[in-house]
């Protein structure tokens, strides 16, 4: 057995990218959000006629050290610019710069593309130097793409640059050019995305070194230690196949780049966790094969893993929907969730709002229906008489949401540990029913020893004759949302 150790802290700020998460923020205006699209909120509005126009960002002094603007010079086009100050932290200095950070260029079409998760970034995230390696990059959520989906157009092509937006001077940005193409034939859907990455120069070797990891049990040396940045141009090709409902049967990952040679040499050979720490990703990263199978109020879903290009083992899966919950077990629906040790529970309220996240698990008799059966809530999400929700608990952090007297979401906090003062507040104001600014403020400590709030994130939005369905932002100024329960009975990889 493998023991391992490490000393490494992942800071959020590591792992903000450009996001266009704020698509919740719709439906806690009017529902509190985890409602499903059959429940009484399917009235709610899914659109907002307001996009980003401007973006500041600061460090934890408080200092403002970047700051986006945002152009829309057609309906086909995104461009915006990002202005850093330079390393003497004066603006409209020689050491300022400007970089074209995105440009999205997009086509008209009825569907957007099929935004399944990119099978590179994926299998990097199950290993954890792999992660970490992706965090430092700014690389979240398995993908690389940071354009928006937009109503009636679909994305033919995205760059840019990416870099950390809370540092002066615009250390160890590099860039990227994405192309897209999706054809349609009957019942099946092939996407193909073409990744071309330029100025990534860390290395395996350099990531190793940040983690400062010690590994005991295994031969690191098994692994050859590659030289090669640790991500770079790759392919991700997607083809789902679909039923008479446009329900998926199956959905095919695969990702192909120079690493797929190095998997085949060693993930047949060499024990999983040195395949993580010298490679920094896993063997399923180049590929994996997803089936599923409908009966009324369950699905059952087929995982076909690979070892590098090599079939391996095949795993099933169960979400069945009961009255009151949906449960999501190992096995067949003809199993059942008492034929395994544990399964996931979401219950759900009368307006089919998710109100928590737990595992069911038997006790020490080794049989369900008895006094020691016991469950464990990993996330929990309370609701008003209203249907709004007003606070999610994950371990020890809370969030807890606040409206306005019309409904709309004003403020959000988000409480860990044991200071009375929010980790992270994020103030929402409108204009005309859709967002004029979002500010996101941090925890920081004060010149006192008491902690104070600062200044992180500043958003600015402007009416817009287009009604964006996921509005997007630089960054995921909201924590995470409970699902719905269509999500959960979804069953898919999602971005």
């Amino acid at each position: 057995m493998a023991f391992i150790t490490n000393s490494f802290f992942l800071d959020s700020t590591m792992t903000m990218p450009f996001r266009y998460t704020l698509i919740c923020l719709v439906t806690l205006q009017v529902t509190g959000c985890g409602g499903s699209s059959s429940s009484s909120s399917s009235s709610a509005p899914r659109t907002i006629n307001s996009a980003p126009s401007s973006a500041e960002f600061y460090d934890a002094d408080g200092v403002l050290v970047s700051r986006m603007q945002f152009e829309y010079p057609d309906e086909l086009t995104i461009d915006v610019e990002l202005h850093s100050v330079g390393e003497d932290m004066i603006w409209d200095t020689e050491d300022d710069t400007s970089l074209p950070y995105l440009e999205c260029l997009y086509m008209l079409a009825p569907t957007p593309l099929l935004r399944y998760p990119d099978q590179y970034f994926r299998g990097m995230n199950v290993s954890p130097m792999g992660a970490l390696g992706l965090a430092f990059l700014g690389i979240a959520n398995n993908e690389l793409i940071k354009c928006p989906v937009r109503s009636g157009r679909r994305l033919q092509q995205e760059s840019g640059y990416a870099g950390d937006l809370f540092m002066s001077g615009q250390v160890d940005s590099y860039s990227y050019l994405v192309n897209a193409e999706l054809e349609h034939f009957g019942g099946t859907a092939t996407e193909t995305i073409n990744y071309q990455i330029v100025g990534v120069d860390t290395t395996v070797a350099d990531v190793l070194e940040q983690a400062e990891f010690e590994v005991f049990g295994v031969d690191l040396d098994a692994v050859d230690e590659p030289e090669q940045p640790i991500i770079g141009d790759h392919t991700q090709i997607t083809t789902v196949l679909y039923d008479a409902e446009q329900r998926p049967l199956s959905i095919d990952l695969v990702a192909d780049s120079p690493w797929t040679a190095l998997l085949d040499e060693y993930c047949m050979e060499v024990d999983t966790i040195v395949i993580h720490f010298k490679l920094l990703r896993d063997c399923s990263s180049v590929r994996e094969t997803r089936s599923y199978r409908y009966f009324g109020n369950s699905v059952e879903e087929d995982i076909q893993r690979y070892n590098g290009s090599t079939p391996a083992d095949i795993s099933t899966s169960t979400a069945t929907r009961l009255s009151d919950r949906v449960i999501v077990y190992s096995g067949t629906a003809d199993d059942g969730p008492t034929s395994v040790v544990a399964y996931q529970s979401y219950p759900f309220n009368q307006l089919e709002q998710v109100t928590a996240m737990a595992s069911e698990v038997y006790g020490d008799d080794g049989i369900w229906g008895t006094e020691d059966d016991f469950q464990i809530s990993f996330s929990t999400y309370l609701y008003d008489g209203n249907g709004k929700l007003y606070e999610t608990r994950l371990g020890t952090q809370r969030n807890v949401y606040d409206y306005y007297p019309d409904g709309k979401l004003k403020q959000v906090d988000v409480f860990g540990g044991q200071s009375v003062v929010p980790f992270q507040r994020t103030l929402v104001s409108y204009r005309g029913g859709s967002p004029a600014q979002i500010t996101v403020l941090r925890r920081v400590e004060g010149p006192d020893d008491d902690d104070v709030l600062r200044k992180h994130i500043v958003l600015e939005f402007a009416p817009s004759d287009e009604s964006w369905l996921p509005l997007f932002a630089p960054v995921a100024p909201f924590p995470g949302m409970p699902p719905s329960v269509d999500d959960v009975m979804r069953f898919q990889p999602i971005r």
